[in-house]
């Protein structure tokens, strides 16, 4: 008995081949609808976070940070990210233990020591912070908070052209990073070189034009300038976005600042 091949009419392969597109489209369709459910939210989330955080916005970092925690409790860079947001509110046994959870995920990365060395530089502890940044830096030289708080320690110390080398070396790391640019700022205040710290900071206000401590820097160069008119300006606009955050402590030093400009250039209220 001869044996024959099975084959299906052509009318058949039609309706085959349409049903196994329809099937296909569908699987692609759901596995989409899937991935934008759970991913989006989350990037723009991040996306939120470091815009309120370059903003000075802290509250508003730290609950867009936790939402995506939520989600992603072992995700390296956002638990770093979060570090950085309690060390600026002054949460530091918060942030120490947020870089030990980095340690036990990632033992040999370099961000756990990074944020340790910011700690120890909260709490004046100058050399342990020095010693962790160094050691985070060999791990990772390009990480860039290392050079920000190495610069920062040095500025306190009075090392001043030291500062300026090494927030230089932050800067170029990332030019866009407002922080570091007011940093950088008040190490060429200090050095009483006006013209770089405005520079800079005239780079800062392109960048974000809301950041108060950008214009409270301007403000004490204008001062230093004898530009009372300017510097009124400026202190005013950091006292106004200082308010609108409700940073208390800096809503009181731009307050003395501007009582301060207004004695001295002896201005009309």
């Amino acid at each position: 008995m001869p044996l024959h091949s099975f084959t299906l009419r052509p009318k058949c392969r039609s309706r085959v081949l349409e049903l196994w597109i329809l099937v296909s489209l569908a699987i692609f369709f759901l596995a989409s609808c899937g991935n934008n459910g759970e991913e989006e939210p989350d990037r723009a989330k991040m996306a939120e976070a470091r815009k309120a955080f370059e903003e000075e916005n802290y509250d508003k970092a730290k609950s867009s940070v936790e939402y995506f925690l939520a989600q992603h409790p072992n995700d390296v860079p956002a638990l770093y990210f979060y570090a950085q947001v309690l060390v600026e509110t002054d949460q530091l046994l918060k942030a120490r233990e947020k870089a030990n959870e980095i340690l036990v995920i990632a033992p040999e990365r370099a961000e756990a020591r990074a944020i340790l060395g910011e700690v120890h530089y909260g709490r004046g502890e100058f050399k342990e912070a020095i010693r962790l940044s160094r050691d985070a830096l060999i791990r990772d030289i390009q990480l860039q908070l290392p050079y920000r708080v190495i610069g920062e320690i040095y500025l306190r110390q009075g090392k001043v052209k030291e500062s300026i080398k090494v927030l230089l070396d932050a800067y170029r790391l990332k030019p866009d990073d407002v922080e570091t640019i007011k940093k950088l700022s008040a190490a060429y205040i200090k050095d009483k070189n006006y013209e770089e710290a405005k520079k800079y900071l005239d780079k800062a206000l392109m960048l974000n034009d809301h950041m108060p401590g950008i214009h409270y820097n301007l403000a004490v160069i204008y001062i230093n300038q004898g530009d009372g008119p300017k510097a009124l300006e400026h202190v005013e606009l950091a006292l106004k976005y200082y308010q609108e955050l409700e940073t208390i402590n800096w809503v009181g030093k731009a307050r003395d600042t501007r009582r301060l400009i207004i004695r001295k250039f002896k201005l009309k209220e």
